[in-house]
């Protein structure tokens, strides 16, 4: 069964040791939660820990100061064992069975594809190493190979969330920076559509008064 270790916080928690239930765990401030964490840096509801079989997975609940896997800071990320996932002040380390993920035999064609770089594009941005024309939209946190959203892996978990996975690795993959700067792209289209209407609305009011 999966566990988390504390190892150092500042709250005086008297428990050393987290049992994960099967499921959702949630982490929090409030009573409501089920595993209490009382420290003003740590937010009504923090996070959930979801456990599936052998699967350990992290969700912030958009936490005020955040949730960390290893220092880095995560929305959503796969957790593994040995890593140290810190709410707060409080620090814990999972310890959880190995995650073994049965992969079919690769040709060794494909296995050179996964050490290859991959080729730009006209903008200078990556293409995914299967689909040299299209762009790479996620990128393996471990072996930094990069592909399009057709060719990673997809695991649907507990609570919907799914999980992208390298097809090279198994392991989490991220957006890469043409998807992050695509997406800012978006936001700033929709916001400016709405300054517009809102000026249109505006003056439409003015008119018929």
């Amino acid at each position: 069964m999966a566990k988390l270790i504390i190892k150092s916080n500042s709250t005086g928690q008297p428990v050393q040791v987290i049992e994960l239930r099967p499921g959702v765990n949630r982490f929090g401030r409030s009573p409501e939660n089920d595993h209490l964490l009382v420290d003003p840096d740590i937010s009504d509801r923090h996070c959930d820990v979801l456990v599936d079989n052998e699967f350990v997975f992290v969700r912030d609940l958009e936490s005020t100061n955040g949730t960390f896997i290893d220092g880095d800071q995560v929305h959503e990320s796969a957790l593994y064992s040995g890593q140290t996932l810190r709410i707060g002040p409080v620090e814990m380390i999972l310890d959880a069975p190995p995650i073994r993920i049965a992969l079919p035999e690769m040709p060794k064609p494909q296995q050179a594809a996964k050490s290859a770089a991959p080729t730009p594009l006209a903008d200078g941005y990556p293409s995914c190493l299967k689909h040299p024309v299209r762009h790479a939209i996620w990128e393996c946190t471990h072996c930094q190979s990069v592909y399009c959203d057709e060719c990673i892996r997809k695991l649907r978990r507990v609570g919907g969330v799914q999980l992208k996975l390298c097809p090279a690795c198994s392991n989490p993959c991220k957006l890469t920076a043409w998807s992050e700067m695509m997406r800012g792209k978006k936001k700033g289209f929709f916001s400016t559509l709405a300054g517009k209407l809102k000026d249109s609305i505006k003056r439409t009011v003015r008119i018929s008064r």
